[in-house]
């Protein structure tokens, strides 16, 4: 009975009063300044953080929020492997304040050690339900050059019929720190889009050297709208065909009507052939729903890809 009691308790407070809960954001860039993102990271995701050439090394930030009653705080942050480590300026514990967020943030280091994909797990441990929160980095390092995505989560919403646009950045190796500079004509190109959508880049291709060694790369992604109906849709053929029946029953019912009749009859009948058949048709409007694609830059034999994600409402 006590036990039950002490239960409902629990109950009763946490759902009038309710426990803190550490959640955590990307940063990114609004207006002038960087800001919370607004969507908080599920526990156990992959988180991008980029390309970064070999030998290199970049800041992968996180903003930590407590929309909770109490403060939390954070007494450690762990990384996994080799190519990830925490900030060594990292100030712990770090306290969040009710209803605020860290300030500091929380900073990683993405340094990698060989090219190509790169993961470590990451932890944040503290005094709040759901710790530690775990999450998945994931990065790239090369030696040649390195494709980059500015957007937050590399996602992008629009309505179909819009047009949703990224912003990449292509960089190509330096020397310092690698043996050599990068120095090639990069293309660009999108695979895996979804029906009734389309890319196109700007510029569409970049030419990295010395002294050139980054660029911003510009991604629009066009989307097709569901058509409005017209005289080619199934439901109008049917209203063409019933009203040929009805002129028919007509001219036949009334004598002097009836050649008239019969006229409408197969002039109504031939136009909705005739409209139904070799129009070009649209691959099909673009589909609501959330899709990943794929940006390839490509460079003589050398392709390096991003995906993507482009939501559809």
């Amino acid at each position: 009975m006590r036990i039950r009691l002490a239960c409902f308790i629990l109950l009763l407070f946490s759902s009038c009063f309710g426990f803190a809960q550490l959640e955590v954001t990307r940063f990114v860039f609004q207006g002038f300044a960087f800001v919370c993102s607004p969507t908080d990271i599920a526990p156990n995701s992959t988180i991008d953080a980029g390309s970064v050439q070999v030998g290199g090394a970049v800041g992968v930030e996180f903003c930590l929020k407590n929309s909770g009653p109490s403060a939390i705080t954070v007494t450690a942050m762990t990384a996994t492997g080799a190519d990830f480590t925490v900030n060594p300026d990292q100030t712990l514990p770090l306290v969040v304040q009710p209803n605020a967020v860290s300030s500091p943030g929380a900073v990683f280091v993405f340094a990698p050690i060989a090219p190509g994909t790169r993961t470590s797990q990451i932890s944040f441990v503290d005094d709040a339900p759901g710790s530690p929160q775990t999450f998945t980095l994931s990065g790239t390092g090369f030696t040649d050059f390195g494709l980059n995505s500015s957007v937050p989560d590399n996602t992008q919403s629009v309505l179909a019929g819009h047009t949703a646009s990224y912003l990449m950045g292509i960089s190509g190796a330096t020397s310092p720190p690698g043996p050599a500079a990068f120095n090639g004509l990069v293309s660009f190109s999108c695979s895996n889009l979804p029906q009734g959508a389309s890319c196109a880049f700007s510029p569409a291709s970049v030419q990295l050297q010395s002294g050139n060694e980054s660029m911003a790369v510009g991604l629009d992604v066009s989307t097709t709208a569901p058509p409005l109906a017209s005289l080619h849709d199934p439901g109008f053929k049917l209203w063409y065909s019933l009203a040929a029946v009805f002129a028919l029953v007509l001219g036949a019912s009334q004598r002097r009507f009836k050649k008239i009749g019969l006229s409408v009859f197969f002039m109504i009948l031939v136009f909705a052939i005739s409209c139904g058949g070799g129009s070009s048709k649209p691959s099909g409007p673009t589909p609501t729903g959330i899709f990943q694609f794929t940006v390839n830059a490509t460079s003589n034999s050398v392709i390096h890809s991003k995906n993507m994600v482009l939501v559809v409402r």
